[in-house]
């Protein structure tokens, strides 16, 4: 789990979950390998290891950092809370286009 409090832990965790992102943007999770997140967040091998068992740990905590940056986003602006003067389909997360391959 992400801990704020632990900075340099907490940044490099946070350079690997970001370039996971990035990388799972273009290609698919089973194809994705250490070295590349390790290369494109500018760690080391030993380092990913250091903060994850396997693979499966970083897509766990990158779901949960997804999920705590859009809540705090929430937690920030109270207008967000009024959604009933908003076009439908400004509510939707996904749509078509994120679902066609």
């Amino acid at each position: 789990m992400l801990n704020k409090f632990e900075s340099k832990y907490y940044d490099t965790a946070v350079r690997m979950v970001k370039a996971f992102l990035d990388i799972l943007e273009t290609k698919d999770f089973e194809y994705i390998t250490v070295k590349e997140i390790c290369t494109k967040a500018g760690v080391n091998r030993s380092t990913f290891y250091l903060h994850y068992e396997t693979m499966s740990d970083l897509l766990g905590e990158s779901a949960e950092y997804i999920s705590d940056t859009m809540s705090g986003y929430f937690d920030q602006d109270s207008r967000i809370q009024d959604v009933s003067a908003m076009d439908k389909n400004d509510l939707y997360f996904i749509n078509a286009e994120h679902l066609i391959p």
